[in-house]
């Protein structure tokens, strides 16, 4: 822009230059920005993720040769999108994402259409959101459009526009810490506001001097460590992104099915070009979640654990290992932490849930390819137990049965070296997996929503291990085979015969019931053992598990409902038992909620049951 005493109009080179000198300013100041960085997660990222996006930008920008002010913003648009990472990189792509929508078109503009893009970019990046928050860059960036539509109505000039709105801008970041009391108890500003304020200086530098050099930075107050408020920890593990790319892509949906398996959703772009950002312990899912919209791109996983302080919290945390056959947004909703099942397909190694879902476990086992399982390292559980168990009161794991895996063994002993070093950590074998490990842990979950503390919840789930009750129907004896669970001639002879069997997980044992000719027996056998167990329940809740047979499964729901089941819930089943299973195998779990819940309140606890109503599938 150089040294024009005054702007009338933007065209393209001008706002070209000017986006990359605010770009440049923000990457200079990433260091700054991360160490203020608390909200929503102290992972001292926000000035990379800021310097990423602007990156991605400036590359993008500085071999741009045109003067059409619509293509330059539709240009800065896309590259943010694409190269966008964190909550506030993404905000920042929704934010150029608005001003190309409200300079589409134009060669150039002049004040009045420029606050009318601002406005609308503003209204995008609150928009990308789920749960927008005062205090943060969403509130900075409302300043400075609204100041800058006011002075619209006067102005001719776009030097004192910029101008008084990053005046705007500046104060409005000054309140940030009296909007959001995370920031008040650290004693810093919103990092993400800080940095779209940097953007605004880096312009004004240019306007002033047609020039983008640094000018010195103010020196920032560094976090008041002692101060690091409870809201810091991060709920869920992994910070998820990606693009994707589509027609006609509806962000509202994509927004509801990413809500199922995390928080901190954002969602930002066009029908045409998504970013989408969520916090989630089951990233493959996210991935998965996303491709019927479109394609998916750029891929990328962080473990936010690995750089966020653990910051205390007086909750209990409850985990689990991925052999747990529970709905994700189940999962979700309670905030179940997850030890990883390793699966191996082929010459791939793949954590579960982390790198693949079912869906994909059993695409490729249904093509052919050679699958297996392993238990958790225990590098694995040392880093959820150590991470939950400085950020929580305790920790009550849920595993898969001792004496069907070394996974429970694993937990046990990791926890055991844990304990010695001062932290609060009880396991329990499960003494079964899949659909009766699910209902454990739901077990577990309406114990501590009861405010059990941990040796009477873990004592509670103790107890229920004994009274879950669980069969699966398996089709095909060939993976028992194949997995070394029996001979190998005994499943190749009732392959041919086409015989299957049903079989009871529980007591830590795989124990034969009968002998099934004919998938139409299956779930007829299923159900008759279950009516004969709900019998002498006084409110039965079951989970259905199945491997790659969806409809199976819903209909045996239904029956189970009709038969008296209080509550039912249909997943499919993890690689754990899907490898030994064989596809087309469905299981099918019981617990006595009556009798929980009374225990519970012998317990002295306040049961509340809120895993129940609307979550049935």
């Amino acid at each position: 822009m150089g040294r024009f005493v005054k702007i009338r109009y933007l065209d393209g080179g001008r706002l070209r230059r000017a986006i990359v000198a605010g770009a440049k300013r923000v990457i200079a100041s990433a260091a700054e920005l991360d160490r203020i960085n608390v909200f929503p997660v102290a992972d001292a990222d926000t000035g990379k993720n800021l310097a990423a996006t602007m990156g991605a930008i400036v590359q993008r920008l500085q071999d741009l040769d045109t003067h059409h002010v619509g293509e330059v913003a539709s240009s800065a648009a896309e590259a943010a999108l694409y190269g966008a990472r964190g909550n506030s990189g993404v905000i920042m792509a929704q934010f150029f994402q608005g001003l190309a929508e409200g300079l589409a078109g134009n060669w150039r503009v002049d004040v009045h259409p420029f606050a009318q893009a601002v406005r609308r970019a503003a209204e995008r990046a609150w928009e990308a959101l789920t749960d927008p928050k005062e205090g943060t860059v969403l509130s900075v960036l409302s300043a400075f459009a609204r100041c800058v539509q006011e002075q619209a109505r006067r102005l001719e000039d776009f030097v004192p526009l910029v101008s008084e709105g990053l005046k705007a801008a500046q104060e409005t970041l000054r309140h940030t810490p009296e909007m959001l009391p995370v920031l008040r108890r650290a004693g810093v500003v919103d990092a993400g506001a800080l940095g779209f304020v940097r953007f605004l200086e880096g312009i004004m530098r240019l306007i002033h001097t047609g020039e983008v050099a640094e000018i010195e930075l103010p020196r920032v107050a560094p976090i008041r460590k002692e101060a690091v408020p409870k809201e810091t920890a991060p709920t869920f593990r992994y910070c998820v992104e990606c693009a994707l790319e589509g027609e006609e892509i509806d962000p509202a949906a994509v927004k509801g099915v990413l809500l199922e398996l995390g928080d901190s959703v954002v969602v930002a772009g066009s029908r045409r070009l998504l970013r989408l950002h969520v916090h989630t312990n089951l990233p493959a899912y996210a991935f998965e979640a996303a491709r019927p919209f479109g394609r998916v791109t750029g891929e990328k996983v962080d473990d936010m654990w690995r750089a966020a302080p653990p910051g205390p919290r007086e909750q209990i945390a409850l985990v689990t290992d991925t052999s747990c056959d529970l709905p994700a947004h189940l999962l979700t909703r309670h905030r179940v932490a997850l030890v990883p099942v390793r699966v191996r397909l082929g010459e791939e190694d793949f954590r579960d849930r982390v790198d693949l879902t079912q869906r994909a476990f059993y695409e490729r086992l249904g093509e052919g390819v050679p699958a297996s399982t392993s238990q958790p390292p225990p590098g694995d559980f040392h880093d959820v137990f150590t991470y939950l168990g400085h950020s929580h009161s305790g920790v009550l794991g849920v595993f898969l049965a001792g004496d069907l895996s070394g996974t429970f063994g694993v937990g046990l002993h990791v926890a055991r070296e844990l304990r010695e070093e001062g932290l609060r950590i009880e396991v329990v074998d499960s003494g079964t997996l899949s659909a009766g490990l699910g209902l454990l842990v739901l077990a577990a979950v309406t114990a501590l929503e009861a405010d059990l503390d941990l040796d009477a919840a873990a004592e509670l789930v103790r107890e229920a291990t004994a009274r879950v009750k669980a069969w699966a129907a398996l089709p095909d004896l060939m993976p028992l085979a194949r997995s070394g669970r029996i001979p190998w001639a005994a499943g190749w002879l009732t392959h041919r015969a086409r015989l299957g069997v049903m079989v009871d997980i529980t007591g830590g044992k795989i124990s034969p019931v009968a002998p099934i000719v004919g998938r139409g027996h299956f779930a007829r056998k299923l159900l008759s053992l279950a009516r004969g167990a709900m019998r002498s329940m006084k409110s039965p809740v079951a989970a259905v598990a199945h491997a790659a047979a969806p409809s199976a499964a819903e209909r045996l729901a239904a029956k189970l409902s009709a038969a008296g089941a209080a509550e039912v819930y249909v997943a499919p089943a993890s690689p754990a038992l899907g490898v030994h299973a064989g596809i087309g195998a469905v299981g099918v779990a019981l617990l006595d909620w009556g009798w929980l819940e009374s225990r519970i309140g012998e317990f002295g606890g306040k049961p509340r049951a809120s895993h129940r109503g609307a979550d049935v599938k």
